[in-house]
């Protein structure tokens, strides 16, 4: 098992850095000093072009969901920079989604919980083929509701566990194995304190396809995809052509890096797998900002809609944020609240919020993130500060529409 570790890795990390390419600044350099001028400019699209030059992103779509429909929607940049291949971002370019994945996972969960097939509150173990527990606090059940609001005691899968599962040809066998550990838990008691790890929602995946007899892409296809009209929707890097997909990068002061598309596993589907439109992901948003319908059809109850985007455990605070069900939130010093979800990809970041106070809602995805081999996981100071300004920035332009 060590040898298959050491050559899956080795191959990956391979793959990574051969598989990727050195490209100059394509759109200029503006000097620091400058950027003051341009975001500050009462033209929007100057804004957030000035804002895509201090984060470095190529490419960014956008889109704002008012009174339950799409007010606006516009692609700027590129999808992919190199000369010979150069593309527009257009509101058709496929992104990975990364984590907003998570909040797919918990509206297929709260269907089933309407149904009455699952119980938030229920032990979880009940719908896997192994016992779901902290061996530390073995009488402690784990359930739906502690996973999807990251209350599991679960510590998340380090890089190299992750790397490790792209090679595993049984995978229930090997995360069964992988739970069983104790160093997979952290040392208190599920429902006792909040610590964010992508291993909980995939575990539901299991359950969904216990509970369903689909696999888990199929149920969302079938129950959430096609019901909210999301055609370019998928788990599947093979459902697309090249020509389709965002190019993704990562940049080092003076170069972008290309990062190679990642075929993530079936493992990893629920917690971050998902890829789709900026057009497609306005229909889920758009779900839940209208209290679970989508042009006449409703998905959810408004009363599991509230729940979703309610604190289950709010004596615990994540960073600031309060987590639901597959949705987190935080409370500003201007009296709004705002919840969504953000998504964080090897060389892409996407974002998804919702303004509480009157269900407006706004999407932004872009090709630039510094997220590479698991090390530089947060956003760097001058992403972080354009991802911000270009979030107020949509926020204004709907109190405009």
């Amino acid at each position: 098992m060590k040898n298959t570790f050491k050559k899956g890795l080795t191959v990956t990390l391979i793959f990574i850095f051969i598989g990727t390419s050195f490209t100059s600044n394509v759109s200029g350099t503006i000097e620091k000093t400058n950027y003051l001028s341009i975001i500050k400019s009462d033209d929007f699209d100057s804004k957030i072009e000035g804002y895509m030059e201090l984060g470095h992103f190529p490419g960014l779509v956008a889109c704002i969901v008012k009174n339950n429909t799409v007010a606006w929607s516009k692609g700027y940049g590129y999808a992919d920079i190199r000369p010979l291949h150069r593309r527009n971002a257009t509101t058709d370019t496929i992104f990975p989604m990364a984590s907003i994945s998570k909040s797919v996972a918990a509206t297929a969960i709260i269907q089933l919980n309407e149904t009455d097939l699952i119980s938030l509150d229920e032990n979880i173990s009940k719908f896997l083929p192994f016992d779901l527990k902290n061996p530390r606090f073995p009488e402690v059940n784990i359930t739906a509701r502690m996973l999807l609001a990251h209350q599991s005691s679960l510590k998340k899968m380090g890089f190299f566990v992750s790397v490790y599962s792209l090679y595993v040809k049984n995978h229930i066998n090997w995360i069964e194995k992988y739970l069983k550990k104790p160093s997979s838990w952290f040392d208190y008691a599920p429902g006792k304190n909040v610590f964010y790890a992508s291993v909980d929602i995939n575990i539901l995946g299991y359950v969904i396809e216990n509970i369903t007899g689909q696999t888990y892409s199929d149920y969302c296809q079938e129950h959430i995809f096609e019901p909210l009209n999301m055609k370019n929707t998928s788990f599947y890097l093979s459902d697309y052509n090249k020509a389709q997909l965002v190019r993704q990068y990562a940049w080092f002061k003076f170069f972008y890096l290309r990062v190679p598309f990642i075929n993530v596993t079936e493992i990893m589907f629920p917690g971050g797998g998902l890829r789709s439109t900026i057009n497609d992901m306005s229909h889920f948003l758009i779900m839940h900002t209208s209290g679970g319908t989508y042009n006449g059809v409703r998905i959810l109850n408004e009363s599991s809609v509230e729940i979703m985007h309610s604190a289950q455990y709010p004596e615990t605070l994540d960073e600031g944020h309060y987590h639901g069900l597959g949705w987190y939130f935080k409370n500003f010093s201007d009296g709004e609240t705002y919840g969504g979800h953000d998504g964080t990809h090897l060389g892409a970041y996407a974002i998804m919020k919702m303004r509480y106070s009157d269900k407006v809602g706004i999407l932004f995805f872009y090709n630039q993130h510094s997220y590479l081999l698991g090390l530089l996981h947060k956003l760097q100071p001058e992403e972080k500060e354009a991802a911000n300004g270009i979030r107020e920035a949509l926020f204004e332009k709907a109190d405009e529409l």
